[in-house]
C-alpha cells in the first residue's frame, strides 16, 4: 500500500483521471493497461455497475504501483468502505457526502467529493477532503476555477464533465489540479473493436495537453 503522499502525487501526476464507467468486465484490464501505457496514472471505476468492485480489485492487484485505482459515484459510507476493501485508493463522488469523506480519511485514502458552489468547496475542505470535484465542469467553465481560487487558493479543484482536447488546456491554466475525463477519452467503438492502441494514443494526447498547459 502506497503512503498517502504518494497516492496524492499519482492521482494528479499525469493531470488526467480516466473515468471508467460501465466498461465491459472482459475488457477492463486491457483498457486500463492501454491508458497507463499512454501515461495516465489514475483510474476511476464508477460504482454504477454490478462488476465495479471486482474490477477495482483486479486492477489494483494488476497495476500495483504503476497507477492508482479508485472508485467513482460513491454516495455513502457503506459504498466507500466496500470500495476501499476492494482496493480503491481514492473515492470520487458527484455530490458532497460527509460520511464518504470520513471513511476515506479513516483508512488513509483520498476523498474527492463533488461540489459546485464556493460554500460547498469550503465545507468539503473543512470536512477533510483532499481535492474537490467540480461537476459539471463544462457548464461552469474554466474561468469559474480561476474565480474561485482567487479568494481560496488552497482549494485543489478537479473539474469533470465535458472536458475534451479543445478545452482541457484552459482548465489546467485556470488552476485545476487535474481533470476527470470519461467518454471523450474512452472511445466506446474502439473498446468494442478491441482497438486498444487507439486508447493509448488518445491518452497520450490528453497527457501531453496537460503537460504543455502546466509549463
Amino acid at each position: 500500500m502506497l503512503p498517502k503522499v504518494e497516492l496524492l502525487q499519482k492521482l494528479v501526476g499525469s493531470g488526467v483521471i480516466a473515468v471508467m464507467r460501465r466498461i465491459p468486465e472482459e475488457s477492463a484490464e486491457q483498457v486500463a493497461e492501454s491508458l497507463v501505457a499512454g501515461g495516465i496514472t489514475a483510474l476511476e471505476v464508477t460504482l454504477d455497475s454490478s462488476n465495479a468492485l471486482s474490477t477495482i480489485r483486479r486492477l489494483s492487484a494488476k497495476l500495483k504501483e504503476r497507477a492508482v485505482v479508485g472508485a467513482g459515484t460513491v454516495l455513502d459510507g457503506v459504498s466507500a468502505r466496500l470500495a476501499i476493501d476492494s482496493g480503491a485508493d481514492f473515492l470520487l463522488s458527484p455530490s458532497l457526502h460527509q460520511d464518504v469523506i470520513r471513511t476515506a480519511l479513516r483508512y488513509g485514502k483520498i476523498a474527492v467529493p463533488g461540489v459546485m458552489t464556493p460554500t460547498e468547496m469550503i465545507t468539503a475542505v473543512e470536512w477533510g477532503a483532499d481535492f474537490v470535484k467540480m461537476f459539471p465542469a463544462a457548464g461552469l467553465g474554466a474561468s469559474y476555477i480561476k474565480d474561485v481560487k482567487a479568494p481560496f487558493p488552497h482549494i485543489q479543484v478537479i473539474p469533470t464533465g465535458g472536458i475534451d482536447l479543445r478545452n482541457i488546456a484552459s482548465f489546467i491554466e485556470a488552476g485545476a489540479a487535474a481533470v476527470g475525463i470519461g467518454g471523450n477519452l474512452l472511445d466506446r467503438q474502439a473498446i468494442a473493436q478491441s482497438d486498444f492502441e487507439k486508447l493509448t494514443e488518445t491518452a497520450k494526447q490528453y497527457v501531453a495537453a496537460v503537460r504543455n498547459a502546466r509549463r
